[in-house]
Order: C-alpha cells, then structure tokens, then sequence
C-alpha cells in the first residue's frame, strides 16, 4: 500500500466505523473519544493499518511514496511523521462521521466516503504506472531495471495486507451495524 493510499483508506476507515455505528453514537451519552466504536478504530489502526504502512514504507521505501520522493535522500523522521497521518486521518475520519450521526444528517458521511472512494480510484488511475512497477526513485526516474510488481514479493505482501485489512475493517462495520439494527429493533418493539 502506498503513502497516499493508505492515508485515504484510513480517513475512509474511521469515517465508515462511526457510519456503522450511527444508530448508537446518537444516543450516546460518553464523550467523543471515551467509547467502544473509537477504542475499535485504534485497535484497527494499531493491529492492522500501521502495521502494513510500516511493512511497506520499510521494505519498499520509493514504491510506497509513489517515486514523489527520493527516500535514500529523506530524513528518517519524514517517514515516521507519515506512519503517524495514518491514526491521525482515521481520527479525522471517525470525527467527521460522529458529528454526522450526533447531528442526524448520514448524507455527509455517505458523500465524504463517496469523495473518498473517487480520491481513491482517481489516484489509482493517476499513479497506475507508478504502481505497477517496483524499483528505486533513480531507477524510476531513469526508467532503467525497473520490474513489474506481479513479478515481486510485493504481489504477495499486497494481497495479505489487502485480506487483512479488510477482513478486520469488513468485521468491525458489520459487527456495529448489526449491533445498531438489533437495537432499533428492540426499541420499536
């Protein structure tokens, strides 16, 4: 997973974490960052995403910042501020989706994941050759012994970060939707 990418999946993650629990962040009376739906975001973020973005950034440096970057050149700290937008644009995220839900109007959370997915897809299409190939920032920059990244380990680590992801990501949304249906159900009855 990219830098760029991951930042905007994770601001997609929180924002779509609060929107599966809108039915009980309503009637929630805990302080906005003292409940069980925020505690599951960071557990997400620190089990899961944080994980992938360090195994990326660490093992395939100049893939991972897109080649916009030379990172033999790059301060250490630069790397590890962007490993910490990770928790940070989740955050962001879950706070735009919980004020969305606290003031009853669900169409910002649906259009802001909507123009997330799009910023999603759009740097997909955008960086797609930067994407299918893995070198350095001079390889690439010189487009010498770059190789395609189907040929790499980094298919492999790729498809495990991506199963990971969304399979504790997929489990968290179903889990507080179910949860905030059974409960609207309880209460009509």
């Amino acid at each position: 997973m990219t830098i760029p990418g991951l930042i905007i999946l994770n601001m997609l993650a929180g924002t779509s974490v609060a929107f599966s629990a809108n039915i009980q962040i309503k009637s929630l009376q805990r302080p906005l960052f003292y409940n069980r739906y925020f505690t599951a975001l960071l557990m997400l973020e620190i089990m899961v995403f944080l994980p992938a973005g360090i195994y990326f950034s660490g093992f395939y440096p100049d893939w991972s910042w897109m080649y916009l970057v030379n990172t033999s050149k790059m301060s250490p700290g630069i790397s590890a501020m962007a490993l910490l937008a990770y928790p940070a644009t989740a955050i962001m995220g879950y706070l735009v989706g919980y004020f969305s839900a606290k003031s009853n109007s669900n169409w910002v959370s649906i259009m802001f994941m909507i123009f997330l997915i799009a910023g999603l897809l759009g740097l997909f299409i955008v960086g797609s050759e930067k994407l299918t190939l893995l070198g350095t920032y001079d390889q690439f920059s010189n487009n010498v012994n770059l190789i395609k990244w189907t040929e790499s380990s980094l298919l492999a680590s790729y498809i495990v970060a991506i199963i990971g992801i969304l399979t504790g990501w997929g489990f968290i949304l179903y889990k507080f939707w179910l949860e905030g249906h059974l409960t609207r159900a309880a209460n009509k009855k």
